[in-house]
């Protein structure tokens, strides 16, 4: 009888393990479903969304992406010598550590042709080096390390301490559905250039990462 008990408890909790994590998996494949289709719906209407709402509502699909993030605050200023510095989000991951993320409209140019080769057009390589510049800030003034603490506090829990250890950048802008074999080829080259820098991120590339997650969850189903 003790035997008979101990299968059907055993038999019961993998049943149950099993239940809960498919209902996870449709819980995630919705999420990413919903996100995917907003992306699209966007980019469809782009001209008609205001810069503001616009970030706010892709901030909103990328801290589902990166889920390491537990807080994303907009336009925190710091100090910058001459002038303050303001990103479009200052994120902090479940450590503590601060990272910095750009938003610009799909309608950003992202290539420019230079002789025979593909270079980063003049919005890209400016957006890149805004953010080095954040990241410098962040990591030689202790005066803006204070500041950033001092604001980010009140989105965090109380015993969290904010770290600035060589922020890295994300910046997400412009299309790259249209590119030819040559431009995807250079368009990585600049990718890999900039790395350093930031991790460069079209709406297109985006997409197809929320594709590639909502085919991947239908697989575990």
């Amino acid at each position: 009888i003790y035997e008979k008990f101990i299968e059907s408890r055993n038999s019961n909790h993998a049943s149950l393990s099993s239940s809960l994590s498919d209902f996870n998996v449709k819980i995630e494949l919705e999420q990413f479903t919903v996100a995917y289709q907003e992306l699209k719906d966007m980019l469809d209407r782009y001209e008609a969304i205001d810069e503001k709402q616009w970030q706010e509502k892709i901030h909103n699909i990328l801290q589902l992406l990166y889920p390491k993030y537990i807080c994303c605050a907009r336009e925190i200023k710091f100090y910058g010598g001459k002038k303050d510095k303001q990103p479009d989000f200052l994120l902090v991951d479940a450590n503590g550590f601060v990272d910095i993320l750009e938003i610009k409209k799909a309608d950003v140019r992202v290539l420019t042709q230079y002789r025979n080769n593909y270079v980063a057009a003049r919005e890209i390589s400016g957006a890149v080096q805004q953010i080095e510049k954040y990241i410098f800030c962040l990591n030689s003034s202790y005066k803006a390390q204070e500041e950033v603490t001092k604001k980010l506090t009140e989105f965090l829990p109380d015993s969290m301490e904010v770290k600035f250890i060589n922020p890295q950048g994300i910046l997400l802008a412009g299309r790259s559905n249209n590119f030819d074999r040559e431009q995807l080829r250079d368009f990585e080259l600049i990718k890999r250039q900039y790395k350093h820098g930031a991790d460069i991120m079209t709406y297109d590339d985006l997409a197809q990462r929320l594709k590639n997650i909502i085919a991947s969850l239908k697989n575990k189903l």
